[in-house]
């Protein structure tokens, strides 16, 4: 039994990945929770889509710094960097518990301490990513990546379900404190890590110089970057939906509190399924994977867009999670199995920008707009304008059917 577990899930045969991915999870569940508590408070003292696009945009804007992020994993040692940050996740998320806990709770509040949690994750990320490949022999980095990208959009599943009642009863505070638990368990798994991991980089002295290189890799391969322009289309376009569900829940399904807490879930739950699905499949399907997964991405927010109730909007929201969590699972792998250690930090944290920056503004914008527009025509026109470029993306040029068509991006 035990072997064929680890023939399908390879990576987990590693202590130190296990040990990794068990924080990598913890985080990512800490993060959604946090994500999901602050969506609801916010929403609940402002009633308004666009301060929650705010606040969501003060958690992600930071990622636009993450360039900068990736040069210090590149830098020092990895593995202490990712427990320092860690600590500052936990403690920030204590603020927020103190803070509700005590009734003195405000949205300036919850926007300043999103804002500064954001500048911690963006060194995490690029230094729990560039470790990560270091954990495991390259011929498992494809399943450490995998595995790695199912918790972290699978615990979107998580998050509603263990904080979605305690919502509805003692309010955001029961949150706050299932987001702190697990960022102190974060750590903790972190802290049994033994894997010595650093970069390329000798000094920090020109870190222009240092961010130049890293941007030049990218450059340098027509079809990596053509990846990158993939996933800023599909983060902005599909995955910036964050700040409209609070209020699509009560406008469109007349269920404030329970239709957020099932569509959360319900992307969650996609995701964690079409990860795990991903995760013990063969390489030989990834191209026609990222192909299918893409235009599923925006087909099925324009599915949203015309759910009117329940039932079909936590349908639509599963297919969401698992169609772009597959997607972004699938383009991690196919960069990392090609991006040298010596620059890996430098170029996943300009991937963590591309996904996570872009979706702080988009999410900034949609909340703006949906107060006036409405969230279905916000989940229909760019769900819609996705689909068109999949498609353009598979007939126009040779690069990316190439990627489509083998499942492999040659090394620059």
């Amino acid at each position: 039994m035990a072997d064929r577990f680890f023939r399908r899930l390879p990576a987990t045969r590693h202590r130190d990945f296990r040990a990794l991915w068990g924080g990598t999870t913890c985080s990512s569940i800490s993060l959604w929770t946090l994500l999901l508590g602050n969506a609801w408070i916010v929403y609940r003292l402002s009633d308004s889509s666009f301060w929650v696009g705010v606040s969501t945009f003060a958690s992600m804007s930071p990622f636009l710094l993450a360039p900068f992020g990736g040069v210090i994993a590149d830098r020092f040692e990895r593995r202490v960097l990712v427990r320092v940050t860690r600590v500052g996740a936990f403690a920030t998320t204590c603020s927020l518990l103190a803070l509700a806990a005590t009734d003195v709770i405000e949205v300036w509040m919850v926007v300043a301490v999103a804002f500064v949690q954001g500048v911690v994750r963006a060194i995490e990320i690029p230094s729990d990513q560039a470790l990560l490949a270091n954990v495991v022999p390259p011929e498992d980095l494809a399943n450490a990546v995998s595995l790695t990208t199912m918790t972290q959009q699978g615990s979107r599943a998580v998050g509603p379900l263990l904080s979605g009642p305690l919502l509805a009863t003692i309010g955001v505070e029961g949150a706050y404190g299932i987001a702190a638990l697990f960022a102190l368990l974060a750590f903790t798994s972190m802290s049994r890590v033994q894997t010595s991991s650093r970069g390329g980089i000798s000094h920090l002295g020109d870190v222009l110089r240092n961010l130049g290189d890293g941007i030049a890799y990218v450059r340098g391969s027509r079809p990596v970057a053509l990846i990158f322009l993939l996933v800023v289309a599909h983060c902005s376009l599909t995955m910036s939906f964050d700040a409209m569900l609070p209020g699509f829940a009560e406008t469109e399904l007349h269920r404030p509190s329970g239709g957020f807490t099932m569509m959360t879930f319900g992307v969650g739950a996609g995701a964690l399924v079409g990860t795990f699905l991903l995760a013990i499949s063969t390489g030989s399907r990834r191209g026609g994977l990222l192909l299918w997964t893409g235009l599923a991405s925006g087909l099925s927010p324009i599915m949203m867009s015309m759910s009117m109730s329940m039932a079909p909007a936590v349908v639509s929201s599963i297919l969401m999670g698992s169609s772009q969590a597959m997607f972004m699972a699938l383009t991690a792998v196919l960069l990392q199995e090609v991006i040298p250690d010596e620059v890996r930090g430098r170029v996943m944290s300009l991937y963590l920008m591309a996904a996570g920056g872009i979706m702080a503004f988009a999410n900034l914008g949609f909340g703006s707009m949906a107060d006036a527009l409405g969230a279905p025509i916000l989940f229909l026109v760019p769900g819609a304008a996705f689909t068109v470029i999949v498609l353009a993306s598979r007939v126009v040029g040779t690069r990316l059917p190439a990627v489509y068509r083998t499942g492999v991006v040659p090394a620059a």
